[in-house]
């Protein structure tokens, strides 16, 4: 018995300084990514992690204070990762065609990337029970997107820069959100269902067109 409480106490001990390594942490994360897109939130268990991140059940918990909190934490950096390229439209600089060509380029292959089909079907089956993974996942995807866009439209709409015309209160809010919206299109439904992608030729005069129709309305 003895043996056993300073076992106990030792491992006590030793959780803040397993909790400040961050091999230990990544080895969590990476480990609870693959688990989560593989198995779903319901059957992927803090065994299963711990046993693929090579680390104790007892060391996740010293980072995590239960698996829906590390399954919180990882569709949050998933979706992070994922829309790193997306990140950029406030600081371009340079013909606003060429911006949204390239900004639509890379929303669409991030959309249609395996790992964010699998990240978005984990997220909409879980949404339900976990709504501020939902709201979480919007921020950090597609409201960081539309806000940033908003922004890049009305900077270009009053110094005249690729737009016709000045855009009124909630216009570029709006352009955004159907910019967004025409990307995502039938290709996204299609990569859910496990449908072929179109030639990437074909994707890119696909968004070439939600460009020009963007700049037309606007």
């Amino acid at each position: 018995m003895h043996g056993r409480t300073s076992a106990a106490a030792a491992e006590a001990k030793a959780m803040p300084a397993e909790k400040s390594r961050p091999d230990k942490h990544d080895a969590i994360t990476r480990a609870a990514s693959e688990t989560f897109l593989a198995e779903g939130f319901d059957r992927a268990s803090l065994d299963q992690i711990a046993q693929r991140a090579g680390v104790s059940k007892q060391t996740i918990y010293s980072h995590f204070a239960d698996k829906q909190a590390l399954f919180l934490a990882i569709c949050t950096e998933l979706t992070e990762k994922l829309t790193i390229p997306l990140r950029r439209p406030r600081s371009e600089t340079g013909d606003l065609r060429a911006i949204l060509l390239r900004l639509g380029e890379d929303a669409l292959a991030m959309m249609l990337h395996p790992a964010s089909l699998d990240l978005h079907r984990l997220i909409v089956g879980a949404a339900a029970r976990f709504p501020e993974l939902g709201q979480a996942a919007y921020d950090t995807g597609a409201g960081r997107m539309i806000t940033d866009l908003a922004a890049l439209l009305e900077e270009r709409s009053r110094s005249g820069d690729g737009l016709s015309r000045p855009l009124t209160a909630g216009e570029p809010v709006m352009l955004a959100e159907q910019f967004i919206g025409m990307l995502r299109g039938f290709h996204q439904v299609r990569g859910l269902l496990g449908i072929a992608a179109v030639p990437s030729a074909e994707r890119k005069s696909y968004v070439a067109a939600c460009v020009d129709l963007l700049l037309r309305a606007a």
